[in-house]
């Protein structure tokens, strides 16, 4: 199954690899998509993870394109780029904690992806939330 839903996702053949994964719980299609991502370190992973976000609207294929560009694909100029665009889609839909962070995940890189200001901003939200969260504390020093 691994192999066939590989060679669909590297053939671009989106619709076959979507049924194949229709008969897995979705932490055991993500583990497979994962690991092809870093064995071919192929773009068409992505492109699979956008086709599913398109396709179904769940937030579960927001969270593994963020994955997906932040860990096997983050080599690819822009990768963190599209994984905040990401990161925002997913705080659009869901406004937790957990998302907020990722955010600032942003702000802590070399190449500051997020400005200060929008990082005190989202800080300032999780600190309203979760007054010792130590990311956020560390955004207000």
């Amino acid at each position: 199954m691994k192999k066939k839903f590989e060679i669909c996702l590297l053939q671009g053949r989106y619709g076959d690899a979507e049924k194949l994964c229709e008969k897995l719980e979705f932490s055991d299609v993500r583990d497979v998509i994962m690991t092809i991502a870093y064995n071919t370190e192929n773009i068409s992973v992505y492109g699979f993870a956008q086709y599913m976000i398109y396709t179904t609207k769940k937030v579960e294929w927001i969270e593994l394109a963020i994955d997906i560009m932040l860990h096997p694909l983050c080599f690819i100029e822009g990768a963190y780029s599209i994984a905040l665009f990401h990161a925002r889609e997913l705080l659009a839909i869901v406004e937790n904690v957990e998302n907020l962070e990722r955010i600032l995940f942003f702000y802590n890189i070399p190449d500051k992806l997020v400005s200060k200001e929008e990082a005190q901003y989202i800080a300032q939200k999780i600190l309203s939330i979760e007054s010792e969260n130590v990311v956020a504390l560390g955004i207000q020093q």
